[in-house]
């Protein structure tokens, strides 16, 4: 990778390689927060937030707590034959984690497609040849992508008759 900063491109300080301190006498829990708290220090409050809350519910002892604390739940609710105000709030608790859930993966998601463009389009500047037209193609027209793929299937075409 090129060293020197060109115009458009990322910066340095969002350049800089991840740092993983070591398991210190078997305490990892401050590692993975500062490991979390350096992804997201560029991020806004609200972006940081949402990539939290991805990337805490992809852990398995978060899965397990919630698996636990569901059946715990279900077995109190069988118990005291299922009380209509438990069943209300049960129903509303999760459509709202629904919700939330949705606009975090959603946000992540598109942020790390974001960026995986970026990638792509900085391959493309960097490769000798490569068709620079196609830097930033997921921002044009619905007719300049049509273009551009029935020029890409008439190349592969002619490539395959050749």
């Amino acid at each position: 990778m090129c060293s020197r900063a060109r115009p458009g491109s990322v910066s340095p300080a969002i350049r800089r390689p991840l740092v993983v301190k070591r398991q210190v006498s078997g305490d990892w829990s401050g590692t993975r927060r500062r490991r979390i708290a350096h992804r997201t220090e560029q991020l806004s409050a609200t972006s940081s937030f949402l990539y939290r809350i991805e990337h805490y519910s992809t852990l398995p002892g978060v899965a397990l707590t919630v698996i636990v604390t569901m059946v715990c739940l279900v077995a109190a609710g069988a118990a005291l034959g299922f009380p209509s105000g438990w069943v209300a709030a049960f129903e509303v608790a999760v459509s709202a984690v629904t919700l939330v859930m949705v606009f975090a993966i959603q946000h992540t998601q598109g942020r790390e497609q974001a960026a995986t463009q970026r990638k792509l389009d900085e391959l493309l500047r960097a490769l000798p040849g490569a068709d620079e037209s196609l830097m930033m193609l997921e921002e044009a027209p619905q007719e300049v992508l049509r273009e551009v793929e029935e020029d890409q299937r008439d190349n592969l075409s002619d490539a395959l008759v050749e």
